[in-house]
């Protein structure tokens, strides 16, 4: 195969006739495998007599050939040739066949280097050198791609060559501000890179980074500085801010003398450009999106000044620089309420896509533009400073007003609504402020000169907004006509044929108004308007689709519980309504979600529980009946299990706030649909499986008498039950599908007791705990031992003694070893007491037998916080230490005790922090090491609390004040003639908390009986 041969078909194939593109594609395929098939292509894109579109096509070939087949390639020389000849490429006139050509080195690279291309490095370096710009830009493309693949022991050999180069490069002016932007993007890889190896190599940094920062930061700001004369000079300067961001971020301390350089620049920057972005953007009707460069990312003035948004927030998060930002900050936020405003062009596409609104305008809106930027960082001022930001954001909302003029002159309004914006999205923190009377504000002044004007003016987006505002102040208001006014408005506002903003205003506005008014005179309130929301929130939601109909169900699903007494009038014709929405959007797993919360939500109503029986119960078995999905839209396989989980949790909600004894739907129809899906199914579904082991264990809960008499064609509930049981604990299924057997075993055990071949049961569980690896599967497995403990030790561990496990190792030392190892890392509230009480028994037991159960010995593992990264703690490099399970469970105790003394700390100190003290702290922060927590307090630290099951509620261990208990334990366990070597296991923090029982981490009085 030549060239002359594989040319015709290139040229082919970017024929408009589409047979011929096909065929073409189709003979290409063919020669693929050819040895010169790549050598061929690399000589048609480096050709310079060759037509533009066919070197490109050429290019887009070998680049899917590089990618998809380069690595199982047999034909090395034909490699070589690729490898040998492609780099000059790099230095092409045409700036597409560079990029090309860039991005096949770097597909080849990513396979090859550096082993089996060993001078790659060193050529692109002697291509830097040239100075050549249109070779330096190929360079610097693949540079940027190779940064990301250099490993700790390359870096010591390429960084002290490539960064003089990058350096010089840099402070050229000669090269484009796109090659420049490279270079700041090259370093900040190097600069992450070389900042986690410093845990290994203190000295990295010093020697690596620290020499040549200084300068290249100069240069940075300087850049930042220098008048923007093209779009492509925004990204030269957002790349500039984004590598200051990084460095703040990583080395806050050697930092200092440049922030304070760099931020007068970066102010400048942002407060000239704010009329600018006013007059060109804001009120611009024919303004467009920024344009996106090369590489997919945009380039214009929006990414810049999200990038200043980031350095300020990146700023405020250290707590030196954030004194810096508190001086400045009414100005900060002024410039932000600016930033605010809605442009013309984002009101058009708003108003084309109603839906687009709720997505974009949303604080946690995926979809960046510069008013979302400005949120984002309002949001995190808020939260960091509190007072002093209530304080700056009162001066600012009052420059603006008081400087803007008539609302409804020209586009005055747009200011208003940025301020109620603010407003908004403050209102948790100037709520906080104002209960704890830290600051002083006149919400009355504030809804006389904003608010009242604003509903006035036939501005949509303005006065959705102001709706929606107020109702979040709803407690604020000045007096009854306010009130009255803000009721008026949304009902209004609610009714068909209201513009979308002022509707979408209107629905947040009522979700806010029942989120504030949470006590039962408060709900009076709202007791006559809910007459008319319900009803048209119920009539808007038949209507919409996507997020709109997500955001009426979420103000629905509020407003139910208002007025219960509505939709029970109406209980048919809501139920049916509602699942039919079910049925419709079955797909849509965030509707779906919405749908159940308003079902659940009127499962609470008595009036509605036959209802629901009745109309929504049968629809629901009739989709876990159905072979074939049931949903209007084509689903796949995936979708359809979903939605049939999400059919049996609702069904369980259902049953659990029925009273007993349950309607027989829910015991012969619901129980055997759920078996049949979970014991019948030839495919194993984890989700199926532990919605399924819920639902039943609902059943038991509920009506564990009518499930015992139950008899389904000859089998009987109970035995459905242990089949269900069996099927989870099957070692050969997925052991996500036990998540919840543990629950449910417990669950029969307390119901059933000696009804039970519990011994089964047990070894069951024993061996699907020995081949379970997830920490939450096991603990739910744990704890049904944990809770026999509890209710019989004695007994409990004489039958785990007497079985083993799969592997022959003995029950209960497998039992107390993977207990050990994990209770560290518990999450519950409940969970976690059963264990720790559990342990304060065996503890004793332990220490006051010869039992060779003593003697087992467990790991115990310091972790460390480093930067607000987990890291394991690196004294030792042998790996975990091993101790006695005596002084393994004394530190587990102990840590506990810790946990829950905090917890009772941040509890006392639950109100407002004194943020000043915290900001006027200008001392260096700590960098004198990582900061060792158990692994039990990073549990503690990450881990979210289930909700309280139902099934424990009644266990008498809840009862149990955790406090008291340990603190009793613990002190009596200091009179044992063993407390002394069970301390010198203790670390410093383990101490400390030993000696809040002024208890000493030593003492010794007398045996412990």
């Amino acid at each position: 195969m030549s060239v002359e041969q594989i040319a015709p078909l290139i040229s082919q194939a970017l024929s408009a006739n589409k047979v011929e593109q096909d065929s073409a594609q189709e003979q290409l395929k063919v020669l693929a495998p050819q040895p010169d098939y790549a050598t061929s292509l690399l000589s048609i894109l480096l050709r310079q007599d060759a037509p533009l579109s066919v070197r490109q096509m050429a290019g887009v070939l070998l680049k899917q050939f590089a990618e998809n087949s380069w690595q199982e390639c047999p034909h090395i020389a034909a490699k070589d040739v690729v490898k040998a000849n492609i780099l000059p490429g790099l230095g092409d006139s045409l700036s597409k066949v560079r990029s090309s050509v860039a991005a096949i080195v770097s597909e080849i690279a990513c396979v090859d280097f550096p082993d089996n291309w060993t001078g790659l490095f060193d050529q692109l370096l002697s291509m830097m050198g040239t100075g050549e710009p249109n070779q330096v830009h190929g360079v610097m493309k693949v540079l940027a791609e190779l940064a990301a693949d250099i490993t700790d022991s390359q870096v010591y050999t390429v960084a002290p060559v490539l960064f003089p180069r990058l350096i010089q490069l840099f402070q050229t002016e000669t090269f484009g501000p796109g090659t420049r932007a490279r270079v700041l993007s090259i370093f900040a890889t190097f600069t992450t890179l070389i900042s986690h190896m410093d845990s290994v190599d203190n000295a990295a940094n010093e020697n690596l980074l620290f020499p040549v920062l200084p300068g290249l930061v100069d240069t940075t700001i300087v850049l930042i500085g220098t008048p923007a004369s093209d779009k492509i000079d925004y990204k030269l300067q957002t790349e500039c801010v984004n590598f200051l961001s990084k460095l703040v971020q990583t080395f806050p301390k050697q930092m200092g003398d440049k922030v304070s350089s760099a931020l007068p620049v970066l102010w400048q920057l942002l407060t000239k450009n704010a009329e600018d972005h006013i007059t060109t953007v804001v009120n611009n009707p024919d303004h467009v999106e920024d344009d996106v460069d090369s590489d997919g990312s945009e380039i214009g003035f929006g990414p810049l000044v999200q990038a200043i948004f980031e350095f300020i927030q990146a700023l405020t998060e250290r707590k030196k620089y954030k004194a810096m930002i508190r001086k400045v900050l009414p100005d900060v936020l002024f410039y932000l309420i600016t930033y605010l405003s809605i442009p013309e062009y984002q009101m058009e596409l708003w108003n084309e896509d109603p839906e687009k609104y709720v997505e974009d305008d949303d604080e946690d809106s995926m979809n960046y533009t510069v008013r979302t930027g400005a949120m984002e960082l309002l949001i995190d001022l808020a939260t960091e400073m509190k007072v002093p930001y209530v304080e700056a954001l009162m001066n600012a909302i009052t420059r603006h007003i008081s400087s803007c003029g008539n609302i409804a002159e020209g586009y005055n309004w747009k200011l208003y609504e940025a301020c109620a914006t603010a407003m908004n999205i403050s209102g948790d923190v100037i709520e906080e402020c104002l209960e704890a009377k830290k600051v002083d504000f006149n919400f009355g002044a504030f809804y006389s000169t904003v608010v009242l004007p604003g509903l006035s003016v036939d501005k949509p987006f303005l006065r959705g907004r102001l709706i929606w505002m107020t109702a979040s102040y709803i407690k604020r208001l000045p007096n009854e006509d306010a009130l009255n006014t803000l009721l008026e408005c949304t009902c209004a506002a609610l009714k068909p044929g209201t513009p979308a903003p002022v509707m979408i205003g209107a629905m947040k506005g009522v979700y806010a108004m029942c989120a504030e008014l949470s006590e039962p005179e408060e709900k009076q309130v709202l007791h006559k308007s809910m007459e008319l929301i319900i009803p048209s929130l119920f009539d808007l939601a038949g209507n919409m689709e996507g997020d709109l109909l997500m955001l009426c169900l979420d103000s629905l699903r509020v407003s139910v519980g208002f007025r219960p007494d509505i939709v029970a009038v109406e209980a048919d014709k809501v139920n049916k309504f509602l699942v039919e929405l079910f049925v419709k959007h079955a797909s849509d797993t965030f509707i779906v979600t919405q749908v159940n919360d308003v079902l659940i939500t009127l499962a609470d109503i008595p009036e509605c529980r036959g209802s629901i029986q009745n109309n929504v119960v049968p629809v629901l078995l009739q989709i876990l009946r159905s072979p074939t999905p049931t949903s209007p839209k084509k689903q796949s396989e995936e979708d359809e299990e979903d939605m049939k989980t999400e059919v049996i949790d609702l069904l369980t909600t259902f049953i659990r706030k029925t009273p007993v004894p349950l309607p027989d739907v829910y015991i012969k129809e619901v129980f055997p649909a759920v078996m049949s899906m979970t014991i019948g199914s030839v495919k194993d579904s984890s989700a199926i499986l532990q919605s399924g082991g819920e639902c039943v264990r609902a059943c038991l809960a509920q009506g564990f008498q009518q499930v015992s008499t139950l008899n389904i064609n000859g089998v009987t509930g109970m035995e459905y039950t242990m089949q269900l049981i069996a099927k989870m604990l099957d070692p050969d299924v997925s052991e996500y599908g036990a998540l919840y057997s543990g629950r449910l075993v417990s669950s029969l055990i307390k119901h059933a007791g000696t009804a039970l071949n519990i011994n089964e049961i047990l070894q069951a569980v024993l061996n699907k705990l020995a081949k379970c690896e997830t920490p939450t599967i096991q603990q739910s497995l744990l704890v049904v031992f944990i809770k026999l403990f509890n209710h019989d030790l004695e007994g409990s561990m004489s039958f785990l003694q007497s079985i083993n496990t799969p592997s022959g190792e003995n029950g209960l030392v497998f039992v107390l070893k993977s207990w050990c190892e994990i209770q560290e890392i518990f999450t519950g509230e409940y969970e976690t007491k059963v264990a720790v009480i559990a342990l304060t028994k065996f503890l004793p037991h332990l220490l006051s037998s010869d039992s060779p159960l003593s003697q087992i010995m467990v790991s115990d593992e310091e972790m460390a916080l480093e930067g607000g990264r987990i890291t394991r703690s690196n004294k030792t490099t042998q790996g975990p230490v091993m101790i006695p399970i005596t002084v393994k469970i004394f530190k587990i105790l102990v840590q506990e005790f810790g946990n829950v003394l905090e917890e009772m700390e941040a509890e006392r100190n639950g109100g407002l922090s004194d943020d000043e003290d915290d900001i006027e702290e200008e001392e260096e922060e700590d960098e004198g090491g990582a900061e060792f927590v158990s692994i039990a307090q990073i549990a503690h630290l990450l881990a979210d609390d289930d909700d309280e099951d139902e099934d424990n509620k009644d266990d008498p261990l809840n009862d149990v004040d955790l406090h008291s208990h340990l603190q009793q334990f613990l002190t009596q366990l200091s009179t044992h003639n063993s407390y002394n070597q069970l301390c010198q296991a203790l670390n410093e923090n383990e101490k400390t908390v030993l000696n809040s029982l002024q208890v000493s981490a030593g003492q010794n009085n007398a045996n412990m009986r």
